[in-house]
């Protein structure tokens, strides 16, 4: 009787209770300030994303002058030592043009980590609809994004370069934010009114794989192919641009002959740019290339096959 009386309390939580709310509220705010941190130690070197940032400069040089001939010009921008520079050209500013360029920031990417982690971490959603709904919500989010670099031209010409600042700094600062936090909570609504949600998954600790389930793969699904082709082709890039890019060559030895407070010049800096845009790029190519031959098998598949 007396081991009974001091029992535990029903309302009581164990530790192993409090560890799974814990993970439950705070899984989404953990893996997005951890996202956070990847990304922008990621793009700290200029052109971080440079095929992307080189892609987005054409269109958008290209689309403005087809809507408005003679608005922009697409120019080499030197410190990222890419042609991601796009001018913009028109009465409306004060010395009659406006440079800019595409940072890493500007590439959306960063957008879409936000959103993506919201979207992979919503519970009770099946796989095939949440792939679809990634693909839709990158889809999505550059477009609007190439949007707001289209929309830059005439609200400057309208309004003068300052208010064209003004609202590029809000978008930057708060506006992409609460339109990304309203197209979750849309895209979350629409999957309950629809009832393809199952409201009795819960996130739980037993969820995360352990490392009996990591297994290599037999054989690689297209995605697998694809993923190692495209780290592939990264990696070389990187590797080409600090061993056989004769200008990178020629800012290394600049940076090699400098010391101290003499290797501050503009050469060494873009030296150092371009080396630690490499190591980065072969650190996501292996990470990448390890997920996509490996796989998480489901708990007890082995014991069922035999």
């Amino acid at each position: 009787m007396r081991a009974n009386q001091k029992s535990r309390p029903k309302d009581d939580l164990s530790w192993s209770e409090v560890g799974e709310m814990a993970y439950g509220y705070l899984r989404i705010p953990l893996a997005l300030v951890f996202v956070e941190i990847i990304y922008w130690w990621a793009t700290e070197p200029d052109a971080s994303l440079e095929p992307l940032q080189v892609v987005l400069a054409w269109l958008w040089s290209g689309t403005s002058n087809l809507l408005w001939p003679g608005s922009t010009e697409l120019v080499f921008h030197g410190p990222s030592q890419s042609w991601t520079g796009v001018n913009l050209i028109g009465s409306g500013f004060d010395y009659g043009e406006v440079p800019l360029y595409i940072d890493a920031e500007c590439a959306g990417v960063h957008e879409i980590m936000f959103l993506g982690v919201l979207m992979l971490l919503t519970p009770g959603v099946e796989r095939g609809i949440r792939n679809r709904s990634l693909i839709g919500m990158v889809i999505i989010v550059q477009f609007i994004n190439f949007l707001r670099l289209i929309a830059l031209y005439p609200i400057g010409m309208e309004y003068g370069e300052a208010k064209m600042n003004e609202m590029h700094e809000f978008i930057f600062r708060q506006g992409f934010l609460i339109l990304l936090v309203l197209f979750w909570i849309v895209w979350y609504i629409q999957l309950e009114r629809n009832g393809v949600r199952d409201k009795k998954a819960k996130p739980a600790l037993s969820d995360l794989p352990k490392k009996e389930q990591i297994k290599m793969r037999d054989t690689l699904p297209t995605a697998s192919v694809v993923t190692l082709i495209f780290c592939a082709i990264i990696a070389i890039w990187a590797t080409h641009e600090v061993t056989m890019n004769d200008d990178n060559l020629q800012f290394k030895a600049t940076a090699e002959e400098c010391e101290g407070s003499e290797c501050q010049n503009d050469e060494a800096k873009i030296w150092s740019n371009v080396w630690d845009r490499s190591v980065r790029l072969w650190l996501f190519s292996g990470l990448l290339s390890a997920f996509a031959i490996v796989k998480v098998e489901p708990l007890g598949i082995g014991e069922s096959e035999e």
